[in-house]
């Protein structure tokens, strides 16, 4: 046996990717709420609507810059990465880049088509009572693409956050562990 192969150190995080997982993760947090919120949107009978709605845009909205700040950290450990080597492509490196690339598109979708929907019902959006200007007037025609493009959108979205998480479920079984079993 070589001794080589048995003293392997472990891959070095950069702190781009240290920063980009934290915000995964806190993102993660914001999704959870963000579908918590959004059914009593949908069913305003059973919660106080102006509560649940400030709520839901407001973190929609911080998502929303979230995701582009998470866009940027991701080019930068990208770029870091394959700079020094090009990717090794293979079937299992192309379904994980359709799988976060259909990520991202759902990402970015859901919270779009979400503000467009309150620009199209004619309703201001705020990030945490900070207006945030409307792209469109109120347009009734559109009302009804634009709410079954948020919640479309926002379900496929949540489709495929169940298969990351299905993809991933060794280093999510082994997290869990680290964190909270072995202490």
């Amino acid at each position: 046996m070589d001794a080589a192969k048995t003293t392997e150190r472990p891959k070095r995080q950069n702190a781009a990717f240290k920063h980009l997982m934290l915000l995964h993760w806190i993102m993660a947090a914001f999704i959870l709420t963000l579908y918590f919120t959004g059914v009593f949107v949908a069913r305003p009978l059973q919660a106080p609507l102006w509560l649940m709605s400030f709520c839901h845009q407001s973190l929609g909205m911080l998502f929303l810059l979230l995701l582009i700040v998470r866009i940027f950290l991701l080019l930068r450990v990208v770029g870091h990465k394959y700079t020094r080597r090009s990717p090794n492509v293979t079937s299992n490196w192309l379904q994980t880049i359709m799988l976060h690339s259909s990520l991202y598109f759902f990402m970015l979708v859901a919270p779009i088509s979400g503000f467009f929907l309150r620009n199209f019902i004619g309703l201001g959006t705020t990030l945490f009572g900070l207006p945030v200007p409307s792209l469109f007037a109120a347009n009734n025609t559109w009302v009804a693409l634009a709410r079954s493009s948020h919640f479309w959108s926002s379900y496929l979205f949540l489709a495929f956050i169940v298969l990351h998480a299905l993809a991933h479920w060794k280093v999510i079984r082994m997290t869990v562990r680290k964190r909270f079993v072995t202490r």
